[in-house]
């Protein structure tokens, strides 16, 4: 089978006609070739874009022109560049790992410095070019700072008529040089960003792929430690806190330059003893932000262990909804997500409450700098001047952006340490190891005949995982588990429904002394019972339980069949393909001996009919010929592993399986077929083996076996007899029956037919596709709402506090408005101290200590202010998702099984309850706290300018007019690039279910590289919307930034054009305020940016207010009348018509039948 390339070659002009020719069926279809999402066919211009395209990014220029114009999609977007592909970020990843380790060899890596996760390390030198010049950038933007800060305080003197440092006599010659140092210093910030954006999703794509890439190697083992949630979140949200370290990590290399810088030129304009003092408050404030940060790392690593637990149970609830509905455990599930969800609300709120202290305290640095600096100054020179006052504060200033961002870099740095330790602890996981199976032959040293297994002293066992004894599984006793009984054996500790045979889901399970020897195409039948072992000996034979002692060898291509169907979310055609190029002649082939024809005669779209998740529009039997089929299509094959694929289905088709499949098309293969029903097939076997206890306990021809197990042979004639009766029968009517369906198919050519059997396992009946229509989706595409985020998505967000959205809202501005208005007091007290102490040279007794007493007691009472107004955002932001979380979810496992999740992918619906759920989490306090915060403080800059001179504030107007205009013309296309994006992360997380459930399958037809390239694709479609957006975020910083840069030449000039008729107070408060409103103003636009995309995450999650729920039964609250309660469990179906969805025609039609209490009843009937 070729595995070359993962999506199939369209068949060529010359094999259509062909195909329709040598198949002649109606419900062979002709294929529909379908490519993932559409993208411009255009290069991206980001390939090939200029210096200065690069510094303006206008690159980017087209697409939000585009955006403004109309809603963008798909087909508007430019492809990944090729050195941002998984493939080129993979070659530059394995060139720094270490050779002898594998894979992706980042577990061995020895001694990485500072402690660093290895994979980090890993990170750091593949992406070592990239951070030298984000270094460069960050160092030269803080220098330009300086430099700003020297011109500001010549432009001071100048306006004083005081000689300035520069010696220069024009103002305009300062102006151009205030201008242009403002202009380098936004330049290499965004350079700096713009690279260290492009690097972080590169680490989020290699993060995303190592982990697949490594969930296809693990062993069992290894599979038994980690749950599918578990290894969803470390693709999900630790992906996502490597980019957003890599996102914020430079801002520790701005602030340590700005700290240090500051300090210098502090002790250069006032003096040593002043830099000093500000020096130790500078390090007292880090070490106490460095220790917040621990806590915060141990918090945030308690929260994703109880993140993992909440995200395995609700995969678990999802994955088992029919059994958790049939036994109406509902509440009871939902109870249990909530207490583990409480935990984790109250790990959130500590999580938050940490940071904030951070923030606070971190966001305040400069106004404590200032306030010892001039203590201390004051101190010791009895006086400071004006343009001292405004000269310190400009050069504090030169940290407060830096300081303001600080706590969320501090943060993410620490949420990502936590993310690589998780991730180095899975990709450093014990792997699955092929290379018993292709070793020489135990005794001889030669290389067995193709085809051929022989194991000799074989030990094999399912080995517990490393950490079981250790792990801390949250679980509440006294609520039922929503799953079944076969799937509680599992899902506690695996995380594929193949992770181990259901007869030895316990880990820890043997199989001792095996001896067989197989022969190149021979058909051996295992037989045993129930948990004795049989499937572990498949297992075995397929590598996947660990070879302890002894010896085995495999010779040959594997085909398997498992013992649970593993079905597709896919065609039924491209199921039984399984990525293999199409031959009409053999697909005809395989699909009459698998008994299908008369099954997809049915079918309203032929082999074309979509398949639903797991299989559920398939019947149990369907399924199980489906995985048969699949093997049997399989050309480059030698050996047949079937684990008891016959029993789903009834005893004619088994027959003709048999006959037509397993002795038919495969009969010059060597089988391996086990058995728990139809044991009067094993006359006809080369081989049987008797297994027991996980021992070999017979091993030869039917009558050696026979002779040991003579209940065997009785049990066996039974079966022939009953069997043999209804396949007389079942012959004598098999044309008649193969003659109405083709009737049927004629008469009503729209509807699917649906059996007894179909009903069992949540099969579905649906209309077809109108004539000309497309084959018609069973899936539905995943919802996308269109423009900008509504303003019901913000009011509902905050009436889920549990006050008015409107109260919300008003609380929240007083409380910003008040600490703000003591924030500006802060920075106006010097200006008011220094005029004061011209009263020294009158009186030398003044020491202005009052002053300094008020100026203490404004910065402790902004401290309070500020604390308890971030406190109040973080309450609010929590309590809002704790509720809307329990709403949502409730409502979710309300909604119908046929109506809405034989439909909907769980993948689709994880996607919102991990990832969108962690952005309402932790992303959203974080930004509305920056947005209003910045708000407040560009609203304070906007009245000191106005108090200076209303030119200056009329000039502010344009200025902000304009601001909000380019954010606006920019959110179109954001927003929606973002919903893209989004919707792009759900097929990356179906295939990673899928591959999960199916790891067996995948690995035993050694399709792991064709997965790996799905994944490769799939993430490479992701990376390209994700990779857009944050392209996006760049072209508006630019812009913004430039808009700063010219408030600050229109405020220079006003004041140059001006001199003389403004204070010094006035003219100082104007150009510090005009330096500080240059970055606030930016933050505002981004935090607004970032909140809007991150409310479409909320936006995502409120459309399970939307989808259809099933009436609640308020009967059990009623009392019961026991005399009129029913005493058996009778059933009657009187003139009975079901259907499966209101839409869909009637699938059961005037059913008349009774039950009496305590009668068996058995219902039978040709599988499909």
């Amino acid at each position: 089978m070729s595995d070359t390339a993962y999506v199939q070659a369209p068949p060529t002009p010359q094999q259509r006609p062909l195909e329709a020719k040598q198949s002649g069926k109606a419900w062979l279809a002709d294929q529909q070739y379908q490519a993932g999402p559409k993208f411009s066919q255009l290069p991206n211009p980001l390939a090939t874009a200029s210096v200065w395209s690069l510094a303006l990014a206008h690159w980017f220029q087209p697409l939000v022109s585009l955006g403004a114009k109309r809603v963008i999609e798909n087909v508007d977007i430019w492809p990944v560049c090729p050195e941002d592909s998984c493939d080129a970020l993979e070659k530059r990843f394995l060139k720094e790992c270490k050779p002898s380790t594998g894979h992706c060899g980042v577990q061995d890596e020895p001694n990485t410095p500072f402690g660093l996760s290895p994979t980090a390390w890993t990170y750091i030198k593949t992406f070592q070019h990239e951070l030298v010049v984000v270094f460069a950038n960050c160092f030269f933007y803080i220098v330009a700072l300086a430099f700003q800060a020297y011109v500001a305080q010549a432009m001071l003197q100048f306006l004083n008529g005081r000689e300035n440092l520069f010696h220069i006599q024009s103002g305009y010659v300062l102006l151009t040089l205030m201008t242009l140092s403002s202009l380098a210093a936004v330049s290499c910030l965004n350079y700096a960003f713009w690279v260290t954006s492009r690097v972080g999703v590169n680490m989020r794509t290699l993060t995303m792929d190592l982990v697949y890439q490594k969930s296809l190697r693990l062993s069992s083992a290894a599979r038994q430690e980690y749950t599918a949630g578990e290894v969803l979140t470390l693709m999900s949200v630790d992906a996502e806190r490597v980019f957003n370290a890599m996102m914020q990590g430079p801002w520790l290399l701005v602030s340590f330059f700005a700290f240090v810088v500051t300090v210098v030129v502090v002790a250069i304009l006032f003096n040593i003893y002043s830099a000093l003092c500000g020096a130790v408050v500078l390090l007292f404030v880090l070490g106490v932000s460095v220790r917040q940060s621990g806590q915060i790392s141990r918090v945030q690593r308690d929260l994703l262990s109880v993140m993992d637990e909440r995200v395995k149970v609700t995969s678990e609830a999802l994955q088992g909804i029919r059994v958790m509905k049939f036994y109406a455990w509902e509440e009871s599930l939902a109870h249990r997500v909530e207490k583990i969800r409480d935990v984790e609300v109250s790990l959130l709120r500590k999580f938050h409450v940490y940071q904030v202290g951070n923030t606070v305290m971190l966001f305040l640095t400069p106004a404590f700098l200032a306030g010892v600096t001039l203590g201390v100054y004051v101190l010791i020179r009895h006086t400071i001047t004006l343009i001292e006052a405004f000269t310190l504060i400009a050069m504090v200033n030169i940290c407060r952006s830096s300081a303001t961002v600080l706590p969320q870099a501090i943060a993410a740095l620490s949420q990502a340490k936590i993310a690589y330790n998780r991730i180095d602890a899975y990709l450093a996981s014990d792997e699955f190891d092929v290379k018993p199976l292709l070793t020489a032959h135990a005794t001889t040293g030669q290389q067995p005949p193709v085809g051929s297994i022989s194991v000799r002293d074989g030990q094999f066992e399912w080995l517990r995982p490393a950490s079981s004894a250790a792990g801390v599984v949250i679980v509440s006793p006294e609520i039922p588990s929503p799953l079944s009984a076969d799937e509680r054996k599992c899902s506690s500790s695996k995380f594929s429904e193949e992770a181990a045979p259901l007869d030895s889901a316990t880990s820890g399970f043997r199989l001792e002394g095996v001896n067989l020897e197989v022969d190149a195409g021979s058909l051996v039948m295992v037989v045993g019972t129930v948990g004795a072992g049989k499937s572990s000996l498949l297992s075995a034979m397929l590598g996947e339980m660990t070879l302890t002692s002894g010896h085995m060898t495999l010779s040959g291509g594997v085909a398997y069949v498992s013992q649970e169907a593993w079905i597709r979310n896919l065609s039924l055609r491209e199921n039984i393909l399984f990525e293999s190029p199409f031959d009409a002649d053999r697909y005809e082939q395989v699909l009459e001996a698998t008994q299908l024809g008369m099954d997809l005669a049915a079918l309203p779209d032929g082999d074309q009919t979509e398949i639903g998740e797991r299989g559920i529009n398939l019947s149990g039997g369907q399924k199980a010929r489906v995985a048969i089929a699949r093997s049997m299509y399989r050309a480059q094959y030698d050996v047949l592993l079937l684990d008891d694929p016959l029993s789903a289905v009834d005893p004619h088709v088994a027959h003709a399986i048999f006959d037509q499949c397993i002795v038919g098309l495969a009969k010059h293969k060597t089988r391996v077929l086990v058995l728990n029903s139809h044991y009067d097939l094993l006359t006809r076997a080369d081989k049987v083996v008797v297994v027991e206890d996980g021992r070999i306990v017979a091993d030869g021809t039917y009558d050696e076996v026979l002779a040991q197990f003579p209940a065997l042979g009785a049990h066996s004639k039974q079966l022939d007899d009953l069997e043999g009766d209804i396949i007389d029968e079942n012959d004598v009517n098999v044309t008649e029956s193969k003659k109405q369906a083709e009737q049927l198919v004629e008469a009503v050519p729209e509807v699917q037919v649906i059996s007894a059997d179909d009903a069992a396992s949540g099969g579905e009946g649906k209309v077809g596709a109108e004539e000309g229509e497309a084959v018609a989706r069973l899936v539905q595409e995943e919802d996308r709402v269109r423009g900008k985020v509504s303003g019901y998505t913000y009011k509902t967000y905050f009436d889920e506090t549990g006050l008015n959205a409107v109260v919300v809202l008003i609380v929240i501005v007083a409380a910003y408005g008040v600490s703000q208005g003591v924030r500006v007091l802060v920075d106006w007290w010097p200006s008011h101290w220094a005029r004061n102490m011209t009263r020294y040279d009158v009186d030398p007794s003044y020491s202005g200590t009052a002053f300094g007493m008020w100026y203490l007691g404004f910065i402790v009472a902004c401290t309070v202010l500020t604390l308890g107004r971030a406190l109040l955002m973080v309450e609010f932001c929590v309590r809002s998702s704790k509720n809307l979380h329990e709403e949502l979810f409730r409502r979710v496992l309300r909604a119908p099984v046929n109506g809405y999740f034989d439909v909907t992918p769980v993948g689709r619906i994880l996607n919102r309850f991990s990832n969108d759920l962690d952005q309402m989490d932790s992303i959203l306090p974080q930004q509305y706290q920056i947005f209003f915060q910045n708000s407040f403080v560009c609203l304070g800059s906007l009245v000191v300018s106005a108090f200076a001179s209303y030119w200056i504030a009329i000039s502010y107007v344009p200025m902000i007019v304009l601001f909000v205009v380019i954010g606006q013309y920019f959110k179109k296309t954001s927003a929606e690039v973002k919903r893209l994006e989004g919707i792009a992360r759900t097929p990356v997380y179906n295939l990673f279910g899928e591959t999960l459930t199916g790891l067996q399958t995948i690995r035993a037809f050694r399709m792991q590289s064709v997965f790996r390239r799905r994944n490769k694709q799939l993430v490479d479609e992701n990376t390209t919307l994700y990779c857009t957006y944050w392209s996006a975020g760049r072209w508006l910083a630019v812009r913004l930034d430039l808009l700063s840069v010219i408030i600050i030449f229109v405020v220079t000039l006003y004041l140059t054009a001006t001199k003389g008729q403004i204070g010094p107070t006035v003219a100082g408060l104007s150009l510090t305020y005009s330096l500080m409103l240059t970055s606030q103003v930016q933050w505002v636009m981004r935090a607004v940016d970032r909140t809007d995309n991150a409310m479409t995450s909320v936006e995502r999650l409120l459309h399970f207010r939307e989808i259809p729920v099933e009436e609640e039964d308020g009967s059990a609250c009623l009392p019961v009348d026991m005399s009129e309660w029913p005493s058996q469990g009778a059933i009657t179906f009187d003139n009975l018509c079901l259907k499966y969805r209101p839409e869909l025609p009637l699938v059961l039609r005037g059913v008349n039948m009774s039950v009496a209490g305590g009668e068996k009843v058995g219902i039978c009937g040709r599988t499909g």
